[in-house]
């Protein structure tokens, strides 16, 4: 008993030693996403359908650093168990007008939106939403550096070592032109030990682009228009002289009027992911319509309510490969309170603890 007692208050104590601010956050997340991919070689016809339930609480000392914790539990429509997958979320954040910085295990929501879907598919965002590891952000709206690593399989004797590691930046010269680049490393090891004689496998990929972004207050909220260079290495191990870099080009051009818009890519070059017939998408994570030589996608959306708190969008995107059109209906919202007080900064960034690193553009041109 007199254990239990001392335990409670070494628990308890430290937060009556210095002056700290308790923080929480609860935030939900549904997605509907319906792929018609029947007659596709390349994608995987299906439903994707659930709902995520975050909460979080943490404590803010020395004005700008945080400890967080929580638990992220997400339910597969008509599933039959109760919770299909639920995670701790245990971290450290230092965050201030310019840098944030998360180590442990965080949510990953918004962290790499700068990221495509060439990168990570949808069913990334929708089913694997935690990080662990480290993720590091320098700078603004105008410009800003990202570092990532994720550690996405421990290795034992049944799974493989796998891992992430990521950098980004941006910039923007004068009020209308951009540059900006992402990457990753996926490194795909071996379990250990390893009887079957499994080998490493790396997969590298990124893309530079540059090109025009434009706002104004009459409803335009974005035009953009951009054209880069998308290219990858691309090898396993057992045999270290046969690796592909594929490489092509990409072109995007993306509208937004009053919540209304469209966004469109292209990828025209050569086909990726070379090694997808032995490591499907244990070693690939991007869209596997990138398989072609060539891919365009279309979406049409409406973001039916956009707020501090409630984001709803309505969605059809179509997919243009091999010659035919395979269509998609998606319907997303999120919704989440907390007690962060925002408070805007020098850069004219509203700075908020939780939910994300989504900066608050204040970009209008006229």
């Amino acid at each position: 008993m007199k254990f239990h007692k001392l335990l409670l208050i070494g628990l308890i104590s430290p937060l009556f030693l210095f002056s700290q601010e308790l923080k929480w956050n609860t935030e939900l997340n549904f997605f509907f996403d319906n792929n018609e991919f029947a007659k596709s070689p390349l994608a995987i016809d299906q439903t994707m359908a659930g709902v995520t339930l975050t909460q979080e609480i943490g404590w803010k000392f020395d004005d700008k650093h945080y400890i967080v914790g929580g638990v992220d539990a997400m339910r597969s429509l008509g599933a039959d168990k109760l919770v299909n997958d639920i995670h701790l979320l245990a971290y450290y954040q230092l965050k201030d007008e310019n840098t944030l910085l998360k180590v442990g295990s965080f949510h990953r929501h918004d962290l790499l939106d700068d990221y495509s879907d060439f990168f990570f598919q949808d069913s990334i965002k929708y089913y694997r939403h935690t990080m662990e590891g480290m993720y590091f952000r320098k700078g603004n709206e105008n410009q800003f550096v990202k570092l990532w690593l994720d550690w996405t399989g421990l290795q034992s004797a049944t799974e493989r070592e796998t891992f992430f590691i990521g950098a980004s930046g941006y910039k923007k010269f004068g009020k209308l032109f951009f540059a900006d680049f992402q990457s990753y490393m996926f490194h795909y090891s071996i379990t250990r030990p390893n009887p079957r004689g499994i080998t490493v496998s790396d997969y590298l990929l990124g893309q530079l682009s540059g090109g025009v972004n434009y706002s104004n207050r009459s409803g335009i909220n974005k035009l953009l228009v951009s054209v880069g260079l998308l290219s990858g290495f691309e090898r396993d191990r057992v045999d270290m002289n046969n690796y592909g870099t594929p490489t092509g080009g990409v072109a995007r051009v993306e509208f937004d009027y009053r919540g209304f818009g469209t966004e469109n890519t292209l990828y025209y070059g050569q086909p990726r992911m070379v090694l997808y017939y032995r490591h499907a998408n244990n070693l690939y994570w991007g869209d596997p319509f990138l398989r072609a030589e060539s891919y365009m996608q279309n979406k049409v959306y409406w973001n039916f309510i956009n707020n501090d708190h409630i984001k709803g969008q309505l969605a059809a995107r179509a997919h243009f490969s091999d010659g035919k059109v395979y269509f998609e209906q998606m319907f997303t919202l999120s919704a989440h309170i907390n007690n962060d007080k925002p408070k805007k900064t020098k850069n004219n960034i509203w700075e908020r603890v939780f939910p994300s690193d989504r900066f608050r553009f204040n970009n209008i041109n006229n």
